[in-house]
């Protein structure tokens, strides 16, 4: 068993890169770049914020988390996980340099000497307990005394950099780097009272506006690198507007940042004493529980958010990998790392797939730090206080702290117990007496609360019939290509046609620019050519039914049918999708997002009859209009019920059962709420809830399970800014479905970048939480 558990650890290639494969291998490697990049781009400012906060020099943070994405993405457990410098070791390491450091007597290269000496035999710990298939029993720590870890952790935090932002002249004073800061919060409040006289209003100003910009941008959205920009932000007020203000920089501290980060940094053994030993079993056990524990942590969010279906996380491996992360990236002027969850959280909405997109960031993170290296040592000590007050904001969750008080009492006053104790005394003290608590009392005092049980109201999703005319459709443009790719279009718009979803359809041809204009009599014999075509399907006749037939010419295809589906009012175009235009530039997708009418899209190889309907909805007003649409054209093709799916997704890192089942009650309520204001022509809705951060792919996971023949879904139509920077489920589908897809289009050709933002209500979401 170990010797094969062995074998695995060290397989590079294997299930983590089960999602790369011949036929998907560009879009995935583009898609973990694009993640890469992102990523990067945000864990700069931070690493260098942490290795700060820790006592260390800021390029040693860039160096950090850039090798241990690196060495965890070779030997980790997870697809997905992004490693680096995380909050939870800012009081361990902080404390450890303070102590075997100047403050302590010694010399920073001894301090990190000793670090390096106490992570390399964790690292050794953890390799262990990951060959040995200890990793299962780290899952057992209880949610609260986590939770109450994580707000011990944001408190100290916060408390120790409000200096930073502050901006005091004596900088040797700053909380955390005078004193060891285990046990420390009590002193360092009365320190900063003291200084309150050498208080720069200025730095407050360059903190705090750090501080919410970092926040404001990502509530816009995940993919701009807020902490960046808001770096960048400030630093060129500071370096230009407030010049003479007399704000402490990082170069005032630290000097110069060097662009060669690889320096081998050897362990450091001080002179043994019965302290020195205490001292390496006691941040020894603290960086193997902390990199444990987050890790697990990490790895199982990781796997939830990407919607991962295949196959899970390795928790052994897992251990296997942070142990090689803390025995190497140390010794190359680094410092202990784990998962870190906002990271991961951002690579994963961002697109990443594979183990790739850790590579991707580990180098791009190197190369823009090696340029910009020069320039950092401008950034305000402020901005950096700024980012980390942003940090331990970001680790209050008010879901996860009223999660465990609602569970019991016992677990709601072990969370408050660790959560005062961490700050109080020093980090394992807290989280050990916290421990043995729970060992010793749980068997007495581990007893749920019994809430009742919620039982949602039945839905029959049997109402009145609608009154409008969902399902029918004033004009019908159906492209063509005048090829043989158009008969399957012709077979599937014929059978629509029977079913009478329109009376009149235009059947269009768009000729490509040539070196000669086009004759008129070329225009007719191709026009004659489409009616010929047309008439083969369209054999049997349909009362009342309008055929019309049209030849252009043009520069663009997509401007062409734009300014066609204006003048003849259509409301919808029909056309195919072969899956080798399947990128951005699909036409169908550019349609939906730009033109007033509806997209119906039918790929290659589909079939005509329509059997069941899976229609996705959000509780807005546009997919209620889409339900209607959906069972309407489900009563057009006979159907007794389709299915209505709505995505959720619960970013709640402690899910305990009565939780969960709260999340699902509510879901059903909102449904009965929505179902109950739309008219269906009596056709049965049948909801249908599933759990996914990403819900193209939950949709078309689900579309294929039911065997469905239509996905129906609405679209407000997003400008290019606004896929790029906010994604689009409905461009998404559309791209990948093996199925045909109805875009039921709404509110005009096409929703900007601000109308998108206000529509989304930006200011009310939260931005991506940190571990």
């Amino acid at each position: 068993m170990i010797l094969q558990r062995l074998k695995l650890f060290n397989t590079f290639f294997d299930s983590r890169w089960e999602d790369l494969t011949r036929d998907t291998w560009i879009q995935t490697t583009y898609r973990d770049f694009s993640a890469g990049l992102i990523v990067a781009l945000t864990a700069i400012p931070m690493a260098m914020g942490f290795a700060m906060a820790m006592g260390l020099r800021p390029e040693q943070g860039i160096i950090a988390g850039a090798l241990a994405c690196a060495v965890g993405r070779t030997w980790g457990g997870s697809k997905y996980q992004v490693y680096g410098p995380t909050a939870a070791f800012i009081p361990l390491i902080a404390g450890l340099v303070a102590k075997y450091g100047e403050a302590g007597g010694g010399t920073l290269q001894t301090a990190h000497g000793f670090l390096v000496l106490v992570s390399i035999i964790a690292g050794i710990i953890l390799m262990l307990m990951g060959l040995f298939g200890l990793g299962k029993y780290a899952k057992l720590v209880p949610n609260s005394i986590v939770v109450g870890f994580t707000v011990g952790i944001a408190a100290v935090i916060a408390l120790t950099n409000v200096e930073d932002i502050l901006g005091l002249e004596n900088f040797k004073d700053l909380l955390g780097q005078d004193e060891d800061m285990t046990g420390g919060i009590l002193h360092n409040v009365e320190l900063a009272y003291s200084n309150l006289n050498k208080i720069n209003a200025w730095s407050i100003l360059i903190g705090l506006g750090t501080f919410f910009l970092t926040k404001f941008l990502l509530r816009v959205s995940i993919f701009i690198p807020a902490p960046l920009i808001a770096i960048a932000t400030s630093t060129l007020v500071s370096a230009t507007l407030l010049a003479d203000k007399g704000i402490i920089v990082v170069g005032d501290i630290y000097g110069s940042i060097p662009n060669h980060f690889f320096v081998f940094t050897p362990p450091i053994l001080p002179a043994m004493t019965s302290g020195v030993i205490i001292d390496i079993v006691y941040f020894t056990l603290a960086i193997v529980f902390v990199s444990g524990v987050e890790s697990l942590l990490c790895s199982s969010m990781a796997d939830r958010l990407a919607d991962n279906r295949k196959t899970p996380f390795n928790p052994d491996k897992e251990f296997w990998g942070q142990g090689l992360v803390q025995i190497i990236v140390p010794m190359v002027n680094g410092f202990p790392c784990t998962g870190a969850l906002a990271r991961t959280a951002t690579s994963i909405k961002a697109g990443a797939v594979t183990p790739l997109a850790g590579y991707f960031k580990a180098v791009l993170k190197l190369a823009l730090a090696y340029y910009i290296a020069s320039y950092l040592e401008l950034v305000p000590m402020a901005c950096i206080g700024g980012i980390l007050l942003w940090v331990a904001s970001n680790m209050f969750k008010p879901a996860e702290i009223k999660e465990v008080l609602n569970h019991n009492k016992f677990h709601a006053g072990l969370m408050v117990y660790t959560a005062i104790m961490v700050p109080m005394t020093d980090f394992l003290t807290g989280v050990l007496s916290a421990l043995v608590l729970y060992a010793v009392l749980f068997k007495f005092l581990d007893k749920p609360v019994k809430h009742e049980e919620m039982q949602p109201a039945e839905i029959t999703g049997e109402l009145q019939a609608i009154t409008a005319s969902p399902g029918y459709f004033n004009c019908v443009t159906v492209p063509l290509a005048m090829t043989d790719e158009d008969a399957e279009l012709l077979q599937y718009a014929a059978k629509l046609a029977t079913q009478e979803i329109s009376k009149e359809f235009h059947f269009v041809h768009v000729i490509p620019p040539q070196k000669h204009p086009i004759q008129p009599k070329q225009q007719e014999a191709i026009k004659q050519r489409i009616r010929d075509e047309v008439e083969k399907y369209f054999d049997s006749p349909v009362a009342g039914l309008k055929l019309n037939h049209e030849v252009m010419s043009g520069t663009s295809r997509l401007d062409k049918l734009i300014e066609y589906t204006v003048t003849s009012n259509s409301d919808l175009i029909l056309l195919g999708h072969r899956k080798s235009r399947s990128g951005q530039r699909s036409l169908g997708r550019r349609l939906a997002m730009v033109t007033k009418a509806s997209v119906w899209m039918v790929p290659e190889h589909t079939g005509r009859d329509i059997k069941r309907i899976l229609v996705a909805i959000d509780f807005s007003a546009p997919s209620a209009d889409s339900l209607s649409q959906a069972t309407a054209l489900a009563k057009l093709h006979g159907l007794s019920e389709i299915t209505a799916m709505h995505v959720y997704f619960d970013a709640s890192t402690v899910r305990y059962e009565e939780h969960v089942s709260e999340v699902k009650w509510h879901e059903v309520h909102a449904f009965e709420e929505f179902l109950s204001t739309i008219d269906t022509h009596g056709i049965t809705v049948k909801p249908d809830f599933v759990e996914s951060s990403i819900p193209a792919n939950a949709i078309l996971r689900r579309a294929q399970e039911l065997e469905a023949d239509l996905i129906v879904m609405s679209t407000r139509g997003h400008s290019s800014a606004v896929t790029i920077l906010l994604g689009s489920v409905t461009s998404q589908v559309m791209s990948e479905s093996p199925i045909p897809v109805v875009a039921i289009k709404h509110f005009g050709n096409q929703l900007g970048l601000f109308d998108t933002l206000i529509d989304n209500r930006f200011w009310e979401q939260s931005d991506t939480k940190t571990s």
